[in-house]
């Protein structure tokens, strides 16, 4: 568009996480390598003796197939990473834009929709307080909740800062393609005249630091081929411990920053930076899903075009306060990836090229079967150990022997590739990260139904899914209240269930062994011990857990007031908030967290083998 511009782009030096990621790189994709092929092996292994065998029984069929479920999930993740680590890797370094002349003109949107008024307008002033020229970019408060009060308020600011302006299509909580919509009300309708070459969209609770735009712009200046880049959310509201995992650090350093070396980075939050053009080319934001921005990344890699990550801590945003607010939230994703399907429908999306409707349309199948694989898995669990053995085939002490090499190795292969991914990533995440709010999968399948079939009418705000939620206003409700709302009335309790039902069976199992007629040995290897059901029992009693450590010991959100500090009238995040995103974990407790458990089970399974 300007091809004799030149801008002053410096590139920073990499930060720790960088570093790590370009060390371990190879470590992770020759551990993934391996885990997919011994994985491979051993159900083929497994299958084998299971047609041979004299008698074939139900336990031995649901033991396999929980076992198959669960290493689906994990093949997942581990082809992700052989397939970002096959080849030279795009790698997104920081970047600063030092020009101060002839710089891109920007549209920063924020969208927002009954949000309280004094959150919307600490996100409004730090992007007009961005450190870039006020001549080149805009700020264009996008009001779906029609607020007078907030129009107002906008309109006092305009005497200060000149770029910032209101508009609205309305009241249109829910309706008119929500968010989706109001974006594309902005793109199509309000810049029709005098476009920008590029657009910013911001949350209504995201307050936006002042290097924002010199941090992300570089990236798109240098390379015409992408389209967008997403940076990662930060939030200035965490509890201590961030029990619920609603920081998604998993994602934004595991899965995306694999997705990134790709160049298929998925935006999945506030804070995209993306060249109008290339959406307006795209279709726009599409309107089949609540997930739009998650969809317009699929649209553009299907397009051929990059999308990138950003990890540097860029902008802040609130979670939502409670458990019920948290499973609302997480609901309308999945919600929104159940729309994908919808794709397949041409009166849907005709913009959208045939081959790429499929695999939108897959990708959305694929996110539902993890929520089924987890919930029958979880389920399943507790009668298959309850059973009293025969887990698999009764053959000769040889074959047995060859099942349990090969179960070790299977097991200890994906512990490894957890830990690998974790190092690569420079995050000390606990094993099996990836598995984090799985307890939520049947109440997601639930929400899913429900909504498709019994009225698809949305409740609440579908913007940021959180403050704006009524569950995140309810301060006056007593403390029995929150405990119902948080357990009966989020569906949470079903998880406690499922931890009591995996509890009872693993101890009932145990005394089974021990005071059975027959080997306690043999019992112990083909229930409790058995190396996939000891570590499915794991996931299954830590993640459960959950809810029920929620229940007994809330954890403590930290005030918007007490996290900000307000200067010249713009809040930011005090400086202990970006002290407390380095994690207090060491990779020494990262190795111990993986390598006692594996040492302590190996051991029992030698002890009971000799």
């Amino acid at each position: 568009m300007f091809p004799d511009r030149v801008h002053e782009i410096e590139e920073l030096s990499p930060d720790d996480r960088t570093l790590l990621g370009q060390k371990y790189r190879k470590y992770l994709h020759h551990i993934a390598q391996t885990a997919i092929w011994i994985t491979y092996i051993y159900f083929t292994v497994r299958l084998f003796f299971i047609l041979t065998a004299p008698e074939r029984t139900w336990k031995m069929w649901t033991m396999l197939g929980i076992e198959g479920l669960f290493a689906h999930i994990s093949l997942n993740h581990q082809r992700l990473s052989v397939t970002a680590t096959t080849n030279p890797p795009h790698q997104t370094l920081r970047k600063r834009l030092r020009s101060t002349e002839n710089l891109p003109r920007v549209d920063v949107l924020v969208t927002c929709c009954g949000e309280p008024v004094e959150i919307i307008l600490d996100t409004v002033r730090a992007a007009c307080a961005m450190d870039y020229p006020a001549s080149q970019f805009r700020v264009r408060l996008l009001d779906d909740g029609a607020s007078s009060d907030l129009r107002d308020e906008i309109a006092k600011l305009t005497t200060k800062w000149a770029h910032l302006s209101y508009h609205t299509r309305g009241k249109q909580s829910g309706k008119s393609f929500a968010k989706a919509g109001n974006l594309n009300y902005a793109l199509f309708s309000l810049q029709t005249e005098d476009p920008p070459e590029f657009c910013t969209v911001v949350d209504a609770d995201s307050i936006l630091m002042p290097e924002f735009l010199r941090a992300t712009l570089p990236h798109l200046l240098a390379d015409p081929e992408a389209a967008l880049l997403t940076t990662r959310q930060y939030f200035y509201n965490l509890p201590r411990g961030d029990p619920l995992c609603q920081s998604r650090d998993y994602f934004y350093t595991c899965e995306n920053t694999e997705l990134d070396l790709l160049g298929h980075a998925l935006d999945a939050g506030s804070g995209a930076v993306f060249r109008r053009d290339a959406i307006l080319d795209a279709g726009g934001y599409p309107t089949y899903s609540f997930s739009e921005d998650w969809q317009l990344s699929l649209i553009l890699r299907g397009l051929g075009k990059r999308t990138m990550q950003v990890q540097e801590v860029l902008q802040f945003g609130l979670v939502p306060t409670s458990l019920a607010g948290h499973l609302k939230q997480r609901n309308r994703w999945h919600i929104g990836h159940s729309q994908q399907i919808s794709v397949l429908f041409p009166s849907v999306s005709k913009a959208i090229p045939q081959h790429l409707r499929w695999e939108i349309a897959l990708g959305g199948l694929s996110i539902m079967a993890g929520l089924v694989s987890y919930s029958i898995g979880f389920a399943a669990l507790p009668f298959v150990l309850a059973s009293n053995g025969g887990l698999i085939p009764d053959g000769s002490a040889l074959e047995t022997k060859i099942q349990l090499v090969l179960a070790i190795a299977q097991v200890g292969s994906t512990w490894a590739y957890d830990w690998a991914r974790s190092v690569h990533a420079g995050v000390p995440f606990e094993p099996f990260a990836h598995a984090e709010n799985s307890w939520l999968a049947a109440a997601h399948l639930y929400a899913v139904v429900r909504f498709h079939l019994f009225g698809s009418k949305p409740k609440g705000s579908f913007v940021t899914g959180s403050t704006a939620n009524s569950s995140e206003n309810a301060t006056s409700l007593s403390s029995f209240r929150k405990a119902y709302r948080d357990t009966l009335g989020s569906g949470a309790w079903l998880s406690a269930c499922l931890f009591v039902a995996t509890l009872g069976a693993m101890l009932y199992a145990v005394w089974m062994a021990v005071t059975g007629n027959e080997s306690t040995i043999l019992i112990l290897l083909t229930t409790i011990v058995w190396p996939p059901s000891l570590h499915l029992v794991l996931l299954a009693l830590v993640n459960n857990w959950v809810p029920i450590a929620h229940l007994f010991h809330p954890p403590t959100y930290h005030s918007r007031e007490s996290r900000l500090l307000t200067t010249e009238g713009i809040s930011y995040p005090r400086a202990e908030v970006e002290g407390e995103l380095k994690s207090d974990k060491s990779f020494l407790g990262l190795c111990c967290s993986f390598m006692v458990p594996i040492a302590l089970w190996g051991a029992l399974v030698g002890v009971l083998i000799l």
